[in-house]
């Protein structure tokens, strides 16, 4: 059992608000609206997540001026038609014996034509350069910015009547308010222009907003810390100068946040490859400068919690992605059962991977996340039918499929060929940036035993253990093998190396490594699938792909080698590498690969493998790229042997994760959980 952190316990207050504890739920995008109301499964996310014991949910970005002021498929708060599904909303949320607030936004320049059903606004017509399809805005003019002004004040009292306990206005990421904030965006010759302009723009907003709702109701500013861009803009220095404007202006409390769309810097990194808790630092340094309390977000892990507190770092500690992941995250921590909590692994699959395909958000490790009948994780209906289930391979899904089984009432075996769970999916926290991976793992190391699962390692499952063993139901979840290009002259050379192999530490490579991925061999889960969204008012369309496991390894082999001083280069027969992955793990990935002097080359043919390397075909030109080694990590194949020796010989056979149907970690536990809850 671990420490209960007495400090976060703790009531805190914010304004006039009273909270049960120090923990808040930020604002974090779902799409669980349809046309700008929340839909039945947002209230019982939410709700379920109130029940989990936090002190405040914050919901996420409410457009002011909607569609045009939505990023993604956010809600809306431009009219009193949404007050009541506002209501319904916090009804759930109350009932779960949390308070609640609203994140007030108009997205300015981070929004597509498409989305917004227009071209954009700003403060000036400062376009973005990132890969998500955003126009160029249009400069608002001071008639625009008045009326904006008015709609702030509105957004917030339809909140306040809707019976959030407050509001948060969002002064971050890019977006309207922030870009006022940028001396690099702002490019206004009146009185709003530059820093100075701006920020008297965003304390009129504050303004406006006590001016309509009165001066006891609170207001959360959420803040760029620093905008992490080398063209300029917030620095930690700029944020403590904006805290104090902003708490003059009547701000409640400070929410530090940081970055924008264009950031490059590794502190903003998203995924799991960011330090943790990266974003204390200049909390602290605003808490410094203010009398109003701060709050804090970025990658906190459990134990680092009650440190920011007793240090006085913050008043406040964010938790938001682990929320996804557990809801019951804040009761678990409270109570001193950290080690219970399903961890999240900041992998950003489900949540931010999917939220810019305009698709619903849910979850790597909770694959119910989002769903309708989503329970806390030890409540799932027990099974009618007691029965003696047998699951085969320690990867993900396995683990997935065994614990589920077991918390359901079934007698539960899982065998696993080697020496520890994990599976392909578990060498990836060889990598530096994919170290968060083995939380998952330790996850399970503790939660199979304690729901009574037997786990049997080395050793090999064969028909004739099957049989010995006599189990109602046998799992199967023996993974994939790597597709080989068999027409591939040299692919069997002495100079190829598996992926796994130099991930488990089996094989040592040279100093130049050229690994060969995405080609025409694949399944191509990365095409993307376009499909209407249900009576959206700009007729917008989700984009559903996500990138196939034999891609994650190349990316994962990659920046391993590289963190080794090796020369990565990256070969792609198609136009991208891992072109499927979601926008954050493949902006960062990227941005990453530049840093590690990784290379990729797409668009080439291999045409040979040889003693000296790779030959390509670019642009019509044929020429070698030397390499001591080379990786081929093309596609992936479901290992089918035992089900098919298994067929007509067991009462239930499943097959589960990349033995079904070849995809990833995040599609693979899905899967697992899908037929666990059936057995």
């Amino acid at each position: 059992m671990s420490k209960i952190p007495e400090l976060l316990a703790r009531p805190g207050k914010i304004g006039t608000m009273e909270l049960k504890n120090r923990l808040i739920m930020p604002a974090m995008c779902t799409n669980y609206t349809r046309n700008g109301h929340f839909t039945d499964a947002a209230c019982h996310y939410y709700g379920l997540r109130a029940q989990g014991g936090v002190g405040l949910i914050i919901i996420e970005a409410a457009a002011i001026d909607y569609p045009i002021g939505r990023s993604v498929i956010n809600c809306a708060i431009s009219d009193d038609s949404y007050i009541a599904s506002h209501k319904k909303l916090t009804d759930s949320v109350h009932a779960g014996g949390a308070k609640i607030a609203l994140q007030i936004m108009h997205s300015g320049r981070q929004t597509s034509a498409e989305t917004a059903g227009t071209q954009p606004l700003s403060c000036s017509s400062f376009g973005s350069a990132e890969a998500l399809g955003y126009a160029t805005p249009r400069e608002m003019t001071l008639y625009e910015c008045k009326k904006t002004l008015r709609q702030f004040g509105e957004g917030a009292l339809r909140a306040k009547k809707a019976g959030y306990d407050a509001v948060e206005a969002h002064f971050a990421h890019g977006y309207m308010l922030s870009s006022f904030l940028s001396s690099f965006i702002n490019k206004r010759t009146d009185e709003y222009g530059g820093m100075e302009g701006g920020l008297k723009f965003c304390c009129e907003v504050i303004q406006e907003i006590k001016r309509t709702c009165g001066d006891d109701y609170p207001v959360i500013c959420r803040i760029n810390g620093d905008d992490y861009y080398p063209a300029g803009g917030v620095t930690h220095v700029d944020s403590r100068m904006i805290s104090v404007a902003l708490e003059k202006a009547g701000a409640d409390m400070i929410n530090v946040s940081s970055g924008l769309r264009e950031s490059n810097h590794r502190l903003h990194d998203q995924t799991m490859a960011s330090p943790r808790g990266s974003w204390v630092y200049m909390a602290e340094g605003i808490k410094k400068t203010v009398k109003i309390p701060v709050a804090v977000a970025k990658r906190i892990s459990e134990d680092m919690v009650e440190g920011i507190l007793e240090k006085n770092q913050a008043d406040f500690v964010c938790i938001g992605r682990p929320q996804i992941a557990d809801p019951d995250y804040a009761k678990k921590m409270l109570s001193g059962k950290a080690e219970d909590i399903l961890p999240c692994i900041w992998c950003c699959q489900g949540c931010f991977d999917v939220l810019w395909m305009l698709y619903p958000t849910t979850c790597l490790t909770n694959p119910a996340a989002g769903l309708l009948d989503e329970k806390s994780l030890d409540q799932y209906a027990p099974a009618t039918e007691k029965k003696k289930v047998m699951v085969v391979g320690g990867g993900p899904a396995g683990l997935e499929a065994a614990l589920i089984a077991a918390r359901r009432g079934h007698e539960v075996a899982l065998y696993e060929r080697s020496a520890k769970i994990g599976g392909a999916y578990g060498l990836a926290s060889t990598s530096p940036t994919k170290a968060e991976t083995a939380r998952l793992f330790t996850f399970f190391e503790h939660a199979l035993p304690k729901a009574g699962v037997t786990v049997v390692l080395n050793t090999e499952v064969t028909p004739e253990l099957v049989e010995q063993a006599k189990p109602d139901a046998v799992v199967l979840a023996v993974g994939s093998d790597p597709a080989i290009p068999a027409k591939t002259p040299g692919v069997d050379g002495k100079n190829i190396v598996d992926a796994r192999e130099i991930m488990s530490g089996k094989a040592a490579v040279g100093e130049k490594v050229v690994i060969w991925t995405c080609s025409y061999q694949c399944s191509y889960t990365c095409c993307a699938k376009p499909a209407p969204i249900e009576g959206d008012p700009t007729g917008t369309h989700s984009k559903y792909s996500y990138a196939c496991c034999a891609g994650y390894a190349a990316v994962d082999t990659a920046e391993y080698l590289a963190s080794q001083g090796k020369l990565v280069s990256i070969v792609t027969e198609r136009e991208g590498v891992v072109p499927g992955m979601g926008y954050t793990s493949r902006n960062y990935t990227i941005k990453r690969f530049y840093n590690s002097n990784i290379r990729v080359c797409t668009s080439a043919k291999v045409k040979e493998i040889n003693d000296n390397g790779v030959v390509i075909e670019k642009a019509g030109v044929e020429f070698l790229l030397d390499a001591d080694h080379v990786v081929v990590s093309v596609g992936e194949r479901s290992n089918k042997t035992l089900a098919k020796a298994l067929e007509g010989k067991v009462k239930e056979l499943y097959q589960v994760g990349d033995g079904a149907k070849v995809g990833n970690a995040m599609k693979s536990i899905e899967s697992a959980f899908n037929v666990a809850v059936k057995i």
